[in-house]
């Protein structure tokens, strides 16, 4: 087979596209080009560190403000969990109605997935109801601390007991959190 040399403009648009050969490939069959796909990622996840620490900035306003003296940690979470099941059934309903607008999955209720999950449920709504307690007594940055390490003791206790392994790039990015849970432990003048 003899090939034409490509221009190295077209092997930059070829990466940043996603396309395997010189024609429009990833146009053609309704994939998105690697670019609009790594900008998605990235706002997703700009989007969720925004949310999470304005949360977690609020739910510390709510339940340690002298001015409010708010002492409901579990109507807090609650009410989160209130809310959070509104807008996805909102989001939902939105879909329904504006299915290219919006993307999101249909809400339904099935017992048997309910009850299967319950125990699921129970363990994440009792996590959130400590982690504002924690909140309450501790302060944001010790709570981030503490917050971040979940990722690391996620990978030991999964090799532990669970004898699952982890590849060399979730364990570069443990090393990454350790240090950084470090320098900020330093800066902050808590013990390490």
């Amino acid at each position: 087979m003899n090939r034409a040399p490509l221009k190295r403009s077209r092997i930059l648009h070829m990466a940043l596209t996603g396309a395997s050969d010189p024609s429009a490939e990833a146009e053609a069959n309704g994939e998105k080009p690697f670019l609009l796909r790594a900008l998605q990622i990235a706002l997703v996840v700009s989007l969720y560190w925004v949310t999470s620490i304005s949360m977690v900035f609020l739910n510390k306003y709510l339940l340690d403000s002298p001015s409010l003296r708010l002492d409901t940690p579990i109507f807090v979470t609650f009410y989160q969990c209130l809310v959070t099941t509104l807008l996805c059934k909102g989001l939902s309903a939105l879909a329904a109605c504006c299915p290219g607008a919006v993307d999101f999955p249909s809400l339904r209720l099935d017992l048997r997935v309910a009850r299967s999950v319950l125990p699921l449920s129970v363990v994440f709504i009792g996590m959130i109801t400590f982690n504002n307690l924690c909140l309450k007594y501790v302060g944001v940055a010790f709570y981030n601390v503490g917050r971040s390490l979940t990722t690391v003791f996620n990978v030991l206790l999964s090799y532990l007991l669970l004898k699952q392994t982890t590849s060399f790039y979730a364990l570069l990015t443990c090393g990454i959190i350790i240090g950084e849970d470090e320098s900020q432990a330093t800066i902050l003048g808590l013990p390490s």
